[in-house]
């Protein structure tokens, strides 16, 4: 059972929805082996669909020579001597022009009806063209149907049933999953819930296991058709006082499983709801993660459920519970079978030019080793080679445009001392407002780091009723810091507090009274009129709704001023009962601080004013809302670390002992944290009440500059929404993703990491004035700075697992968005505040929803780090981490060399110098005029300013 967990989704419950690999458990394969076990055992595509390379082949973005580069590094081999035929030479026919589409179903047709026999294709390249002039298809097909009935292909055996559904299925042609799964899924909804149901299910507090048999075994409980007797089994395995463990092998024995037998048959059955099953586990790992009351949650309890109801369902279709067990008959024919390789013969036949004459003059050896070669090259394969053609072809779009913009000098001039500079998430949705920022103010420079900034804390806010991490989901916070009211607003806030307390006590009697007979009609009957009102302002304006609503909660429930408890004078004293620190020492601070700052480059030379701006996102009616938040930060918003390591920056104790550490920080250096909204792309300051007043003059600067660049960023966004129109000045393009963040029917809120792409760890100087579309993670790192590397590893240490995390959900999200994601949101229903399901009645759906990643382009991560490979790779060596993502190919890899700006990219353990010069590096005066009307992917240009 253990065993089989890993194949698990990792999913927690959505509210904390933290992006990862979704082949976590595959992890140690090398990435292309890994994708087709895979899909063996989920059933799941591992490419895009071939269709959908040929259309990137149509419009350019794969281009022939892509194609011609991949097989030129794969193994040839001759294939036919006469005519000459290599490997090398059949894939490439097969790749482009590639096979037409069959259809087994539709071939039979296509000969008889269509016009296969009538004509050769007529995108033949020119020498097989040439050598079919004399032939025709009615007579090559003749003969590959000849040749094949020779090999003489047998009809394929049945295969094992792994479960008890397909046994049943396949025998008595009875789904039991149709009564096993509304059953088991309505328990564990019930069982789960965090909130949503009134009536919670009884005894929940001694497992599932033993509640959901308190349940069932109510006497007045009606089952539905297919579970006759589940009562009386139920009565058996309590009367027996069976635990989950215990019942888990009386089911085996009941269904005939022997013990050779019990890994894959658990797979199986874990396997059918994943979503469930997944969430189990992941609440027995990690009960931590329940969103508000924790539960005794463990693995086997759902598996023995589901095998007690499975066993009742086999016994009443198959009248015992070892009914199952036979081998699934395959359904092809073998006139199917025959048809469907003769058809693939002859297309090899068109496109190579073989004639019906060398089809017939083939020896049996040729001939099988030509129909071996061509089913090696399978759909599969043909995908591979399209795919890597696919990412070699984006890689260059990158990396020649970033060496010819190193080659050029600065298209800015560096001022003096600069006026701010300003942190921002490492996230690639930042990319555009810190190009734009430094559009509109080019005396302020911006930084890159982790979005957690190093503080890794468990934080509680004014009105959170527990804390919660605020880190990478690899870290383990070892700090509690709480929010308070500063001591003269004291009152204010228990004020508030009473005021919460009506308030969330109105919320619950009116949730409770809709779902009672008598109140649910007085209710409806008075007061369902009065909500028209406010529903239709929401509907027709939600941003002037937002704002109404703004301005009762602060004239209602004003804010008091708060402050962070994250002193601490001595290093030890941990709380009681969370086993935390309470607050931060000097020292510790310290470290916090120049784990940011040192990387950067920052030891000295800050400006008078630093910004931190966290980041998150807020959006109406979205269960995936917390996707689209900070990834460094656990899924959460990063605005309390911001503040956090704003404050901790400007104390003058930390800023003593981050000089004996040689980062010196000017006294008129002050520090602003800060939040920013990726949705609605508002900025909120934290204690600007502390900033010194000689720093009001450039705080109101860089307000401003901020204010125009999120502006800017705001309208370039709107580009890839249909609905704003392609001709909107900026005020209008803030509007328009500010009413999207309210849109209380708004599938796409914003579309998150939905284009990442490549991830650049390097100087700000080295990308600064480059449109990167908002494709590109940006990570500040000076290896001037870092003569022993210690800060690559840090930086490398969290950036390579959290980018390729959120990179590699996306990608298996697009191409199979169905199994590896969670298809259309429209039909979504929030399910006890843990997951979504289609419908009142499903599988928890995990992954990403197909609006979240309907534009993406689904390749791994390329990772452009500025150094040179000989310091690169014994950081990488050193983490086996990392070293698994690179050495397994889950990411890609180059270096850029400092000093002569010299591209080098990693292919299977050697780094390659980057050749060719057939991407261009267009320019433009703003960014605006780059991308204004466009709504596709952009490739890299430069801004040069007038």
């Amino acid at each position: 059972m253990d065993h089989a967990a890993h194949l698990l989704p990792a999913q927690g419950p959505i509210g904390v929805f933290v992006h990862h690999n979704t082949l976590h458990a595959f992890q140690h394969l090398p990435f292309e082996e890994a994708i087709l076990k895979a899909s063996a055992v989920y059933g799941t595509r591992p490419y895009m669909s071939e269709s959908s390379y040929r259309r990137e082949l149509n419009r350019n973005r794969i281009r022939e020579e892509d194609l011609d580069a991949i097989l030129a590094v794969e193994s040839d081999t001759d294939i036919l001597s006469e005519p000459r035929l290599t490997r090398r030479q059949l894939r490439r026919v097969l790749l482009s022009p590639g096979l037409r589409r069959l259809d087994p179903r539709s071939i039979e047709w296509q000969i008889e009806e269509g016009d296969w026999k009538r004509a050769f294709r007529r995108d033949l390249p020119t020498t097989a063209a040439e050598r079919l002039k004399a032939d025709t298809p009615a007579a090559l097909w003749d003969a590959c149907f000849e040749r094949i009935n020779a090999l003489h292909q047998a009809k394929p055996p049945g295969t094992k049933a792994s479960r008890p559904r397909d046994g049943v299925l396949a025998l008595h042609g009875i789904d039991i999953d149709e009564v096993v799964h509304p059953i088991l899924i309505r328990l564990c909804a019930a069982y789960l819930d965090q909130g949503i149901a009134y009536w919670p299910m009884p005894e929940r507090e001694k497992g599932f296991w033993a509640a959901s048999l308190k349940i069932l075994s109510q006497s007045w409980t009606i089952f539905p058709d297919g579970l006759q007797g589940l009562g009386e089994l139920i009565h058996s395995f309590t009367q027996r006082h069976l635990t989950s463990e215990q019942a888990i092998f009386d089911c085996f024995k009941e269904l005939g499983v022997p013990e050779s037998e019990w890994d894959e048959f658990i797979t199986a059955q874990l396997l059918a709801l994943p979503g469930w099953a997944g969430m189990f586990h992941r609440l027995e790992v990690e009960p931590e993660l329940s969103p508000h009351q924790r539960l005794p949650v463990t693995l086997a309890d759902f598996l023995a459920m589901r095998l007690l109801i499975t066993l009742c369902a086999v016994k009443n279709a198959a009248k015992n519970g070892t009914g199952w067990r036979a081998n699934v008959p395959s359904t092809a024919t073998i006139r199917t079978l025959r048809l469907s390789e003769t058809a693939k013969v002859f297309e090899v036949a068109q496109l190579t030019g073989l004639n019906t004459a060398t089809i017939k003059g083939l020896s049996s050896e040729e001939f099988a080793r030509l129909n071996s070669e061509f089913l090696a090259f399978n759909n599969i394969e043909r995908r591979r080679v399209f795919h890597l053609a696919y990412e070699r072809r984006h890689e260059r779009q990158i990396l020649i445009p970033l060496a010819k913009h190193c080659a050029l000098p600065s298209a800015t001039p560096a001022p003096s001392r600069l006026v701010a500079q300003v942190f921002f998430c490492i996230d690639e949705r930042e990319e555009s407002i810190r190009r734009h920022l430094e559009e509109c103010d080019p005396e302020i420079d911006t930084y890159g780091a982790a979005g957690f900034f190093g503080v890794a804390v468990d934080y509680t806010g004014l009105d959170d009723a527990h804390g919660a991490p605020l880190c990478p989901v690899v870290v383990k916070p070892q700090h509690e810091v709480i929010e308070k009211p500063v001591e003269e607003q004291a009152d204010l806030h228990k004020r508030r507090r009473s005021l919460r307390k009506l308030w969330a006590r109105m919320a619950q009697n009116s949730y409770v009274s809709t779902r009672s007979l008598f109140r649910g009609w007085l209710s409806t009957t008075v007061l369902g009129f009065f909500s028209i009102f406010p529903l239709a302002l929401r509907v027709l304006s939600p941003l002037s709704h937002a704002k109404l609503m703004n301005w009762l909660n602060s004239a209602f429930l004003p804010e008091p001023r708060t402050e962070l408890t994250f002193e601490r004078a001595d290093d030890v004293g941990r709380e009681a009962t969370s086993g935390l620190l309470r607050g931060f020492a000097v020292e510790e601070k310290a470290n916090c601080v120049a784990s940011v700052l040192a990387p950067a480059g920052l030891q000295k030379g800050a400006a008078r004013l630093v910004v931190v701006l966290g980041h998150g996102s807020t959006s109406l009616n979205n269960p995936h809302e917390s996707a689209h938040d900070c990834g460094a930060c656990g899924g959460r918003r990063g605005g309390p670390n911001a503040r956090l390591f704003a404050a901790m920056a400007n104390h003058p104790r930390v800023r003593q002992a981050l000089a004996g550490r040689g980062i010196v920080i000017p006294d008129d250096t002050w520090f602003v944290g800060g939040y920013h909204d990726t949705c609605s792309d508002e900025i909120e300051y934290f204690d600007l009440d502390a900033v010194p007043q000689d720093h009001q003059a450039d705080l109101v600067r860089v307000r401003a500059s901020l204010d125009e660049a999120r502006t800017r960023s705001a309208h370039e966004r709107a580009r890839r929404f249909e609905a704003a129109g392609r001709r909107i000045d900026f005020r209008a393009g803030l509007r328009h993703v500010q009413e999207r963040s309210e849109h209380l029917g708004e599938p796409r809120p914003e579309y998150g990491h939905c284009t990442n792409a490549v991830c650049i760890v390097g100087k700000r100087e080295t990308t600064r004035d480059l449109f990167f579309d908002r494709r590109a993670f940006l990570v500040s790192y000076d290896e001037a700075r870092d003569p022993n590397n210690e800060s690559l590893g840090r930086v490398l240490g969290a950036v390579i697992p959290v980018c390729g995390g959120i990179n590699l959900e996306y990608y298996f999200s697009f191409v199979d968005n169905e199994r590896y994601g969670c298809g259309t949101k429209l039909p979504h229903n929030v399910t006890g505040l843990i997951g979504v399901m289609n419908g009142y009645q499903g599988d928890l759906r995990t992954g990403l929803p197909w609006q979240m990643v309907e534009i993406h382009e689904p390749v791994r991560i390329l990772f452009v780090v500025e150094t040179t490979p000989e310091r690169l790779m014994p950081v990488i060596e050193a983490n086996a981490q990392l070293n698994e993502f690179l050495t397994n190919r889950w990411i890609r890899l180059a270096t850029l060399d400092p000093d002569t700006k010299e591209v080098k990219v990693y292919r299977d353990g050697i780094f390659e110098k980057l050749e060719g010069d057939e991407e261009a590096l267009p320019t433009a005066r703003t960014s605006a005029d780059w991308y204004s009307g466009k709504i596709e992917h952009l490739p890299v240009a430069r801004i040069v300013p007038a």
